[in-house]
């Protein structure tokens, strides 16, 4: 082989072993991210309710995760769900309904129903006091559909279609109910806490992808340089 295809060879084996370094490089800074991510959101779901202020409120970008204590009423007048969940190989939806505090109107996920459950009507509830655990805005993927407010067909929650379709300012969050082992339906705490951290594998396939190349070319140049 000639002197100029093996420089080549060598220049563009190079740059694809910087590309995969550099690729698992990126997946240990993701890893430690993210690593970051779920222990920020253990620690938040291990500390007791705290009640809502309006200091929390004006703050509340410190809360995510946070479990807080809400005292109010239901509002079921438009009663929303979230298609489609399954639960113990029951499919079904999440009742999602508005609720009325003195700082706000706040959405609560208040969990998982079947098909055929009979949501309430009532246009507000007595006052109780609920825990629930601070969420936002869901961003969706690809595959999610999007909602449709005229149908009134939901598969996440957007607080600024939500507030639209009921026609009530909403608080930039929503709360997901704990789960009130009284009553059957809904069933609470339907939050998911073990996302997925996979970017150590990928980190140890790009750096072995890298090493595999490195060997490769240390042998091509060995037979190809006299």
């Amino acid at each position: 082989m000639s002197n100029k295809k093996l420089f080549s060879s060598l220049v563009y084996s190079s740059i694809a072993i910087i590309i995969l370094v550099s690729l698992g490089t990126w997946q240990l800074e993701r890893l430690r991210w993210k690593t970051d991510i779920l222990t920020s959101m253990k620690t938040s779901l291990s500390l007791p309710p705290i009640d809502i202020s309006n200091e929390i409120i004006k703050n509340i970008n410190n809360y995510s995760y946070r479990q807080i204590q809400l005292t109010g009423s239901y509002l079921y007048t438009n009663p929303l769900t979230i298609y489609s969940k399954v639960l113990n190989k029951k499919v079904g939806k999440h009742l999602v309904i508005p609720f009325k505090t003195q700082y706000g109107t706040i959405l609560v996920n208040r969990g998982f129903i079947p098909k055929d459950y009979k949501i309430p009507v009532s246009s507000e509830t007595e006052i109780i006091k609920i825990n629930g655990m601070v969420k936002f805005q869901q961003s969706i993927n690809y595959f999610t559909p999007q909602n449709n407010i005229f149908k009134n067909e939901w598969y996440y929650i957007n607080i600024d279609e939500v507030s639209e379709y009921i026609s009530l300012p909403l608080l930039n969050f929503y709360i997901v109910e704990e789960n009130n082992i009284e009553e059957e339906y809904p069933v609470g705490s339907q939050y998911n806490i073990n996302i997925p951290n996979d970017h150590l594998q990928y980190a140890i396939t790009w750096f072995s992808l890298a090493l595999a190349l490195c060997i490769f070319i240390n042998i091509f140049w060995r037979k190809n340089v006299k």
